[in-house]
């Protein structure tokens, strides 16, 4: 056999035994393998108002629901609490919003007011007044999954709100 159609006939064989190789390496079960890995959200069908129930935010806040407006985009979604607090009867307006987990770190970068850490909640948690709209926002991260921002009048009223948004998204885990 000449040396040029013995290299042929070994690149043959060497690639039989590959393919019958394949062939016995165990497979994992179909789907298997994304058990573990959570498939990303679609913040296009996400609706926060369903997650996290008005009555639930109405209760943590000791007022009483009039309505909730829910809103979606392709990377944000969020939902606006109209409550009337019963200890004054005035109107409260109090917002979750849920995003990308990439986002809980990116938004530190543009906070101009001081963060504080607030422990106790999902991966990482910071709270700050903005410096815009004077209102409270808690960002709390839970990796491998989402963060969501809970904004309201006060540090205690949005705390309160992110308890609720917490006990909502991660009682089964």
């Amino acid at each position: 056999m000449p040396v040029r159609r013995l290299g042929l006939v070994r690149a043959g064989f060497a690639l039989a035994a590959l393919l019958v190789g394949e062939n016995r390496i165990p497979h994992a079960p179909p789907g298997s393998e994304t058990q573990a890995i959570q498939q990303p959200r679609d913040w296009t069908t996400v609706n926060v108002c369903q997650l996290v129930p008005g009555e639930a935010v109405a209760r943590a806040v000791a007022g009483t629901l009039n309505e909730t407006r829910p809103f979606q985009d392709k990377v944000i979604t969020s939902c606006t609490y109209l409550i009337t607090l019963k200890a004054t009867g005035k109107p409260a307006g109090y917002i979750v919003r849920m995003q990308p987990e990439t986002n809980f770190e990116e938004l530190k970068k543009y906070t101009e007011s001081p963060l504080t850490p607030v422990p106790g909640l999902g991966d990482g948690a910071y709270i700050f007044q903005d410096k815009g709209d004077g209102r409270f926002k808690l960002r709390v991260l839970k990796r491998g999954d989402l963060m969501f921002e809970a904004t309201g009048d006060s540090a205690e009223s949005t705390r309160k709100v992110a308890d609720v948004v917490v006990a909502q998204l991660w009682k089964k885990t």
